[in-house]
């Protein structure tokens, strides 16, 4: 079994760069005015952002025939701008390589929504966690581990893009998280990742999930949110 996760550290003037980049891409994408790809430019060279959320886990529970990942929210604010009554979207696509030769395929896509508590609100209990679940072939998992084959299974987090169906794309802001780890039911996932975890479906859609936690601090430099 193997988990591999992506982690940026970045100095505050890239940082100020990167929060003046997401309120731009989040202002704009609402209007429809400028196109992922325009605002990419302007990230200041950098992608697989995780000071605001980060996909911390993905593991594979064959026997319920589900993919399921973890996603880690960092901050109080930076989900929905000046615009505060939309939100955004946390959007998280999973692949699985059946270990035959035929690389990642995409097997589903979910997404669930987050926003900045509203004026004058406390802005406690963060980080909180989120978990997210797709549907798959658990008997083809099966038939793959009895030909002595791991499948191993990719998942990408990406703020308010869709993530490609493409297995190489990076979100700017999010992370890819690459998995071999099997679970027995999502009490046993609960355990590994820690208890305090929200029940996210296919279409979870809280403010930040149901539950939270308080982990050791962000290892990014803490400055002023837009």
């Amino acid at each position: 079994m193997d988990t591999q996760t992506s982690e940026m550290s970045v100095e505050a003037p890239v940082l100020e760069k990167l929060i003046q980049t997401r309120g731009v891409f989040l202002d704009h994408l609402l209007v429809g005015q400028v196109t992922p790809g325009e605002i990419l430019k302007n990230s200041a060279g950098h992608s697989e952002v995780t000071y605001w959320e980060e996909l911390l886990c993905a593991v594979i529970n064959p026997d319920a025939g589900r993919l399921m990942a973890v996603v880690d929210i960092h901050q109080p604010d930076g989900y929905s701008g000046a615009l505060r009554r939309h939100g955004s979207i946390e959007y998280v696509r999973f692949f699985i390589d059946w270990g035959r030769g035929e690389g990642y395929q995409s097997v589903s896509l979910t997404h669930f929504r987050v926003s900045d508590p509203p004026s004058g609100a406390e802005e406690d209990g963060i980080p909180i966690r989120q978990t997210v679940s797709v549907r798959f072939d658990g008997n083809r998992y099966w038939g793959c581990v009895l030909d002595g084959i791991q499948p191993k299974i990719r998942v990408v987090l990406s703020w308010n893009q869709v993530p490609e169906i493409n297995p190489a794309f990076a979100p700017l802001f999010g992370n890819v998280v690459e998995s071999r780890i099997r679970v027995k039911s999502e009490e046993e996932m609960k355990l590994l990742f820690g208890q305090a975890v929200g029940d996210g479906g296919e279409s979870s859609g809280s403010r930040f999930g149901q539950a939270k936690y308080i982990p050791g601090a962000v290892s990014l430099p803490e400055i002023k949110r837009f």
